[in-house]
């Protein structure tokens, strides 16, 4: 992941006290509510590294909640997310992982509410930037700097093919897309970041029989 500029790197508008623990959290948080598309009736946060370490003191408690009841890093209702949370009946628990990470600011959150779930793991790189390298057991690398959607298919080498000829009539738009497998054999993920949300597009992707469903997020 490379910084544009230097805003990349001083962090954006945020709630404090640091662009890396509280703001690149509340990213992280903010991107699963999106993708989740509903308020979450239990949440729990399991966190690696130096964010197990430090989270209550650097705010990474507070900022991850905020970002999953959809406050940006600049919204001070990330203060008091964790009253909020409980003022809704959300239920949340924090998990500190004794296990290495790949990143030291590293934080998986698995949502459930209305008989759906999610899985995101995602890890705060600076800058109040963050990359998003695993949903649903599916490699990625998302930075939620672009509208993205994620498709689910039937895996075939037939369908793929006919998946990426679908998404290069959109080229103009594209920014990046990638296939991802599961361990689950035949379970196919492809992600694609655009520069800006075309609903042709996802009306073309679902027409395809072999796709089973869809799930978008904004922009963050």
């Amino acid at each position: 992941m490379k910084f544009r500029s230097v805003f990349d790197i001083i962090g954006p508008i945020m709630v404090g006290p640091s662009s890396s623990h509280t703001a690149g959290a509340a990213r992280i948080g903010l991107f699963t509510r999106n993708l989740f598309n509903r308020s979450p009736k239990n949440i729990e946060v399991t966190l690696y590294g130096s964010f197990k370490d430090t989270y209550r003191g650097h705010g990474t408690d507070i900022a991850i909640i905020g970002g999953l009841l959809g406050c940006d890093t600049f919204d001070k209702g990330i203060r008091t997310s964790l009253e909020d949370a409980k003022n809704q009946g959300i239920n949340f628990k924090f998990i500190e992982s004794e296990i290495t990470p790949i990143h030291p600011n590293t934080a998986k959150i698995e949502l459930e509410g209305d008989g759906e779930f999610l899985e995101v793991s995602g890890k705060s790189i600076g800058g109040g930037k963050m990359v998003i390298f695993e949903i649903q057991g599916f490699d990625v690398e998302i930075s939620a700097d672009f509208p993205t959607i994620f498709v689910f298919f039937d895996m075939t080498d037939e369908n793929k093919e006919k998946l990426e000829d679908t998404v290069l009539n959109f080229r103009q738009i594209l920014k990046s897309y990638k296939f991802s497998s599961s361990i689950i054999e035949g379970r196919n993920l492809l992600s694609i970041e655009m520069e800006y949300y075309k609903e042709e597009i996802v009306e073309c992707l679902l027409s395809l029989g072999f796709v089973s469903h869809i799930k978008y997020s904004p922009k963050i």
